[in-house]
């Protein structure tokens, strides 16, 4: 049997470090998510707020059975619960597929892809677990701005969405259709 040729090696390697890239994207995403809502949980729940930047950042436990900004917080929770599973595992399942479809393309145009995928479960997987997202870090400006409380995987997913956007630009409409391609 002959030995494959160094391009063929080569090229297998990269695939391989680019997978294990994504792979320790998504879950070390996903868990850092969920460890730091657990420990959110831990020391902050029923607790005052913990300054971390005086006038500017704060971490405070709360509990969102909403979605982000408090939108469908008006829905009857009966309805608003499966609504609010079947929307992220249904957009978890289309970034995943997207993933697979889209697997030659580099690591960075894939990154984008798994900060989402990681968010997003990491908020279904408490969603489905509570029945609520724990979310635990304010931004404000002293009295004047309030941004709502959100979570690392909030944080993932616009990292992800903004990556996406930037790509998209600097692709100056040369952009293939998320999903078009591989």
């Amino acid at each position: 049997m002959s030995e494959p040729d160094p391009t063929t090696k080569r090229t297998a390697r990269r695939a391989l470090l680019k997978y294990a890239l994504l792979a320790f994207v998504l879950v070390g995403g996903c868990n850092t998510d969920l460890v730091t809502k657990q420990l959110a949980t831990e020391r902050l729940e029923g607790g005052e707020k913990v300054e971390v930047v005086s006038g500017f950042l704060d971490l405070r436990y709360t509990e969102n059975d909403a979605s982000a900004f408090s939108l469908l917080s008006s829905v009857d929770p009966d309805i608003r619960f499966p609504i609010l599973v079947a929307g992220p595992l249904l957009t978890s399942l289309i970034v995943a597929v997207l993933l697979v479809i889209k697997r030659r393309r580099a690591a960075r145009e894939l990154l984008p892809f798994a900060l989402i995928l990681a968010g997003g479960l990491g908020n279904l997987i408490d969603r489905l677990r509570f029945g609520h997202v724990v979310d635990f870090i304010h931004f404000h400006v002293r009295d004047s701005f309030s941004w709502p409380i959100f979570n690392v995987a909030d944080v993932l997913i616009v990292i992800g969405i903004g990556l996406l956007l930037l790509q998209t630009m600097r692709a100056g409409g040369r952009a293939t259709p998320v999903g078009a391609g591989t």
